[in-house]
């Protein structure tokens, strides 16, 4: 039962079906369900990555990516708040933001949330962020991580100028960087000097869960 009610969730949001997903969404979140809402969460991120995928490859459109974020975002509004975790026990800060040249923030979204409900203080910076913004941040803040997030290919070198940026102010050294869109890569990322590559949400939020009790 728990797998099928997954499988549901998982599919009408593939489907971008609004309503069928928002309805599966629910049956989790009253708790009438076998499956945890932690289980929809990980459902849903894993989803986005699929999401990312279709766009990337040109077999979605950027009107069908929008929606799935809107989608996205409502099912997590009902899911979040739910989220039992070490939400009471602060972790620390954590600066997000989608990277210059590129508009698109739904896994950014769904990462704050999650991060949000995991015991962080997130501070997003929105969308299409300027490198010496993120390093303005990161100077008025002093953030345990710094999260960039990038969809578009021809968007991630602005990753790379952010970390240069951050190495001029000199606040590189004890920062730990995330980079997560479905642009990047794990090599990428290790090229470019960040310290970690998130696929997802999810992993995003477990990798700095780990370096704040590092």
């Amino acid at each position: 039962m728990k797998r099928k009610e997954l499988e549901e969730l998982t599919g009408a949001f593939l489907d971008l079906e609004k309503k069928r997903t928002l309805e599966a969404t629910g049956v989790i979140a009253s708790g009438e369900s076998e499956s945890t809402v932690q289980e929809a969460v990980d459902a849903l991120a894993g989803a986005l990555q699929r999401v990312g995928k279709r766009f990337q490859e040109g077999e979605w459109f950027l009107g069908e990516l929008v929606y799935a974020g809107e989608i996205a975002r409502e099912a997590m509004d009902l899911l979040t708040p739910l989220l039992r975790g070490d939400a009471n026990e602060e972790r620390g800060r954590i600066v997000v933001g989608t990277v210059a040249g590129d508009l698109h923030d739904l896994g950014k979204d769904i990462f704050t949330g999650y991060a949000n409900s995991a015991g962080f203080d997130v501070v997003d910076l929105g969308v299409d962020v300027a490198p010496e913004r993120f390093a303005d941040a990161v100077a008025e803040h002093r953030p345990a991580a710094l999260g960039m997030s990038c969809l578009l290919t021809i968007c991630a070198g602005s990753v790379t100028t952010v970390l240069e940026e951050l190495e001029r102010r000199g606040l590189r050294e004890e920062l730990k960087v995330v980079v997560g869109g479905a642009a990047l890569t794990e090599s990428f990322a290790r090229e470019a000097g960040a310290d970690a590559f998130a696929p997802d949400a999810v992993t995003g939020t477990e990798i700095v869960r780990r370096w704040s009790k590092a």
